[in-house]
């Protein structure tokens, strides 16, 4: 069944649910994300529940290649119109099996909401490290066995995997992360396995370390030389935090990869990863959290910022362009001069990939981005002047690209330095938050999906947006919508010449 997570949003409760892989082309969208039109609470947890129900009859029956309209069938869950759901073989997160449930009334949807909940108490943590632990003794044993054969060994495979990554001229950090997943998964099941001796066993012992395996482990003295266990018992006992959920599914998006390169070498006949349930996770840009006002004018305070930011001129404008864009941080810091660019009478930039280094994450980040008044009023225009004048090509002469990972990758850091001397010490926030404000500040304003994802490159959820990169036409629309942004900051007015020194 579709498990329902909450999205808190300026315009009230909404749930979110992930939609089955083979059913996403379909369906148009990764999630489905709905206003839930209940007060928080129980109210809210039961509709969600009646919910997640009815998706999963909803799944089946589209599987089954009828033709089911989920905004309908939504709709009248919501409203309380749509009461006799029917479910068969439904499995429980803690493996209880359920014949058949039948719901016929709000009281029956409550009942089998509280059976999940049931379902999802965690066992104690000793109890769980116990029995992975025994689980990857076994597993190595058997790999002991099995390396006296003359089938690949996974060391080999991996090797190979990376050095066709390398040649494919993959972006470093997709290149790094990748080796960084694939020693991980070599250390749990053992190196000396033979690939075609892969179960889905090693599979979930892998995901099940990987949900655990402390963040930063392979960089920290503390860790290094240690076993996989070791690792994790050390953790334990030091308290360590569990990664971020997202991380898990990275790991799984790369260890897919390998797989496939396997089943397409005929080392594996099937994907080991296709009968194991992808958890539900928010997107790859659901970090951290929106600003606060308080916590834009603590940004932006008309001492403080200055002093931080007259060092470097990616410090003064980078934020700058970040509160009235939704930009990435990396599509700021890899800005070229010739990236800024007037359209139609409207002053914006592009995020392309056109120059050395420059890269966008997907097909609809490529956009242009109109300049909002308060940026001009700012004095950017001015300081792209002075940039092009002294001969700059990069903008931010300042931000390396030395490791391949972005010119992004520096301000990040900064800034995160930055609001955390200034009170913003909540995990995962930076300068992400940013896109967050811009978003949901929008949303609050009226603007649609569609137009904030024109300014912002998120998909809509039906269609990739990259008309909007090329298409004029959509231009006072953009600039309509930016428009609708408020922010309770005064900017710093850029001193022309300012950044001189660094030209």
């Amino acid at each position: 069944m579709p498990t329902p997570a909450f999205v808190h949003r300026p315009s009230g409760l909404y749930v979110r649910f992930f939609v089955p892989r083979d059913l996403q082309g379909r369906v148009g969208s990764l999630y489905l994300v709905r206003p839930l039109c209940a007060p928080v609470g129980d109210a809210a947890r039961l509709v969600a529940a009646r919910l997640g129900l009815a998706l999963s009859q909803a799944f089946d029956a589209m599987r089954k290649g009828n033709a089911v309209d989920l905004d309908e069938l939504i709709k009248r869950v919501r409203e309380g119109t749509l009461h006799e759901l029917t479910l068969t073989g439904v499995v429980l997160p803690n493996g209880t099996r359920v014949k058949k449930a039948q719901i016929d009334s709000p009281a029956d949807a409550a009942l089998f909401a509280d059976l999940l909940r049931t379902a999802h108490r965690p066992e104690p943590a000793e109890v769980v490290a116990a029995r992975g632990e025994r689980r990857r003794a076994q597993m190595r044993e058997s790999s002991a066995r099995l390396a006296a054969t003359g089938a690949p060994r996974l060391s080999k495979a991996i090797a190979n995997h990376l050095g066709d990554l390398k040649l494919a001229k993959v972006a470093q950090k997709t290149f790094m992360d990748t080796r960084h997943t694939l020693r991980l998964f070599a250390g749990v099941v053992g190196k000396d396995l033979p690939v075609t001796a892969l179960t889905a066993d090693h599979v979930r012992a892998f995901l099940d370390v990987a949900a655990q395996w402390p963040i930063n482990a392979n960089k920290r003295k503390i860790f290094r030389g240690l076993s996989v266990d070791e690792t994790l018992r050390l953790a334990k006992a030091n308290g360590e935090p569990p990664p971020a959920p997202y991380t898990a599914i990275k790991h799984r998006q790369r260890l897919n990869v390998f797989f496939v390169s396997l089943v397409k070498g005929h080392l594996l006949e099937v994907n080991l990863l296709d009968g194991i349930r992808a958890p539900s996770t928010p997107d790859a840009d659901d970090k951290g959290e929106p600003f606060t006002d308080a916590q834009l004018q603590a940004i932006f305070d008309p001492v403080a910022f200055p002093a931080w930011a007259r060092k470097y001129p990616h410090r003064w404008f980078g934020p700058i362009l970040g509160l009235y864009s939704g930009a990435r941080v990396n599509e700021i810091g890899q800005l070229r001069v010739d990236d800024i660019d007037t359209i139609d009478g409207v002053p914006g930039f592009y995020v392309r990939s056109n120059g050395p280094g420059q890269r966008v994450k997907n097909k609809q980040s490529r956009r242009f981005v109109p300049l909002a008044q308060p940026v001009i009023d700012a004095g950017f225009l001015t300081y792209v002047e002075e940039a092009k004048a002294a001969g700059h090509e990069q903008l931010f002469p300042d931000l390396p690209n030395s490791t391949g990972l972005g010119f992004g990758r520096q301000l990040s850091r900064q800034f995160s330095v930055y609001i955390k001397s200034r009170g913003i010490t909540a995990k995962g926030q930076g300068f992400h938050g940013f896109r967050h404000t811009i978003a949901s500040r929008l949303d609050a304003a009226g603007a649609s999906a569609s137009a904030i994802g024109a300014l912002t490159g998120h998909a809509t959820g039906q269609a990739v947006l990259e008309k909007f990169y090329i298409d004029r036409r959509t231009l006072p629309d953009r600039v309509a919508t930016l428009a609708k942004f408020t922010s309770p900051v005064c900017l710093p007015a850029y001193l022309p010449r300012q950044f001189i020194r660094n030209a």
